[in-house]
């Protein structure tokens, strides 16, 4: 059974020979291996290397199925905060102005200023690096700060899908039958974190819970037309990022949350291909729900100290039709563990889970750099060794 074989049934929660070993993995880890420096500017894309291709020798050292995390529109949403960028390229109605101040080679503050026929709007963000091979990224000023802006971006913005898909396009075609393209993309609630502060989109609901709505109902079908546009492109797989859902009570996910992520993840499975929802943090309180959505993969299970899923607890709550993934700790465990600590975690686990089925052995988020070579190796080869079924 080929990896693309093996992942596509788990993902259907069928039989497959083995759990699949697919981590989720980041540029990072690619310009880690191959020692390549990137700059702020082309971190997603750059001219001189290829980190599409250069994902499946990576996976291949170790011996993954492949994930293609890097198949996705990531230089579109610009990833771990930040902004839509479809907002930063004049149209019609719609003129804009970056000024980036470069702070060496190490810091960009880029401020974006929008002008309409309605008002002005204004997004600055700051981009990182955090380490030789890592640049993040933070919004100081969000473009949605009351419901004037919100009206200004709802008549005057450009078009949802103005985005180019050829990320998605140069994995599809290097992966072959090693794995799945997976694209990644914001789910109803996530997206709205992407305009407005978090602590505002927290409270939207139980203060205004009209004005909420009415920025969701906005995003829902952007979304999802970005949605077929990747698939189109060649996409497996689409992971709907859910993780500032983990900051709110249960009450709060099913009233407000429940209902919509359900309208975005239906809307993505009749193009054809499964969701996997993306929670990396806390989770405990609102799992339960999961069986509720419509979903057809958990990631990521994240154990204490970082957030706090307990996995026995996940096993008793959660159907076992739905298909599940991560729980081992990238962030301390897997840099600070032994080889042979990591090997007895993973078989533990697999023990664990292996009753259960539907389950797709990976961190709970991408590795951090410095992780030990040897506990990679280690994690894979137990997963190989103890997840056959």
């Amino acid at each position: 059974m080929n990896g693309r074989e093996r992942l596509s049934l788990a993902l259907k929660g069928k039989p497959t020979d083995r759990v699949p070993v697919a981590p989720f993995l980041y540029y990072n880890s690619i310009y880690e291996m191959f020692d390549y420096e990137p700059r702020i500017e082309t971190f997603f894309n750059p001219p001189d290397f290829d980190p599409i291709e250069k994902f499946i020798e990576y996976c291949d050292f170790f011996g993954f199925d492949v994930l293609h995390t890097l198949g996705s529109v990531w230089d579109f949403w610009v990833a771990n905060t930040i902004m839509d960028q479809s907002i930063a390229v004049s149209d019609e109605n719609w003129d804009v102005h970056i000024t980036d101040e470069n702070k060496g080679e190490d810091e960009l503050l880029r401020t974006v200023d929008i002008r309409t026929p309605g008002g002005d709007l204004r997004h600055i963000e700051k981009h990182t690096r955090t380490s030789k091979y890592l640049i993040v990224s933070a919004t100081l000023e969000y473009l949605i700060k009351g419901k004037e802006d919100f009206e200004v971006l709802r008549r005057y913005a450009p078009p949802a899908d103005r985005m180019d898909c050829q990320l998605i396009e140069r994995a599809r075609k290097a992966i072959g039958d090693k794995g799945l393209v997976d694209a990644n993309t914001h789910g109803s609630f996530n997206i709205l974190g992407l305009f407005r502060k978090l602590e505002d989109i927290l409270t939207d609901p139980l203060i205004d819970p009209i004005f909420y709505q009415e920025m969701v109902d906005y995003f829902i079908p952007r979304l999802i037309t970005r949605a077929k546009k990747m698939v189109e492109a060649g996409a497996d797989v689409v992971e709907v990022a859910g993780h500032w859902t983990g900051h709110v009570g249960p009450k709060t996910f099913q009233k407000y949350i429940l209902d919509n992520e359900n309208r975005l993840v239906r809307a993505i499975k009749e193009f054809g291909v499964p969701v996997i929802y993306h929670n990396c943090g806390d989770a405990a309180k609102i799992m339960r729900f999961y069986n509720d959505l419509e979903i057809d993969c958990w990631g990521y299970l994240t154990p204490p100290p970082h957030a706090d899923v307990i996995v026995e607890e996940a096993l008793e709550v959660l159907h076992p039709s739905l298909t599940l993934r991560g729980n081992i700790d990238q962030i301390t465990f897997m840099c600070q563990a032994t080889p042979r600590e990591v090997e007895e975690k993973v078989r533990d686990l697999l023990t664990l889970v292996k009753p259960r089925g539907n389950w797709i052995l990976s961190t709970t988020d991408f590795f951090f750099d410095g992780t030990p070579y040897e506990n990679i190796h280690a994690f894979a080869e137990a997963g190989r060794k103890y997840g056959q079924y």
